[in-house]
């Protein structure tokens, strides 16, 4: 017998919920440019040129970083974060059980903080009054727990499983 694993209801809510909620810190920003203190991700200060000071959303953090490293690699990574959305979507309709999309998602995110500490830092160290911080924004942790969220949905289990569904064999008889 073969048992397919399928994701309740409250399951798919988490992951529509979380796909929604990263969207809006991908892209909240140019929907609601008013609210700009909501969707930044990281505040940069200090007075390093390479790491110039002010609020970043998350587009704007992987344009610097992309500055930092010399190419495209971030914008990679944040296409990934795209990908993961869509994947929290279609998910979310289909109803099967899958993993790890949220944890790629997490450490996406950690990668991107990770760049931005270890940048600040080195900066820090290659001037002689080096001043460069890095905080951390509501964006960003909206973007995190919307990871979150998307891997507890997909890992939320229906109460009762269900039988994958086999075609019935006709024995020639006609009702």
């Amino acid at each position: 017998m073969v048992v397919m694993r399928r994701i309740s209801g409250a399951g798919r809510g988490l992951l529509v919920l979380g796909a929604a909620l990263l969207l809006v810190s991908l892209f909240g920003n140019l929907v609601f440019p008013s609210m700009m203190t909501y969707f930044t991700w990281f505040t940069l200060s200090g007075n390093q040129p390479a790491l110039p000071a002010g609020p970043y959303t998350g587009v704007q953090a992987t344009d610097l970083l992309n500055t930092l490293v010399s190419g495209p690699y971030l914008w990679i990574a944040f296409g990934s974060l795209l990908v993961c959305v869509a994947a929290a979507i279609a998910i979310g309709g289909i109803g099967e059980k899958t993993r790890h999309f949220g944890t790629f998602g997490v450490l996406v995110l950690l990668l991107y903080a990770g760049l931005l500490y270890v940048a600040a830092y080195q900066f820090n160290q290659q001037a002689p009054g080096g001043n460069a911080a890095i905080a951390i924004g509501y964006g960003f942790l909206t973007a995190m727990a919307a990871c979150v969220l998307i891997e507890v949905g997909a890992r939320l289990p229906s109460p009762v499983p269900v039988r994958a569904r086999v075609p019935a064999v006709g024995s020639g008889r006609r009702a």
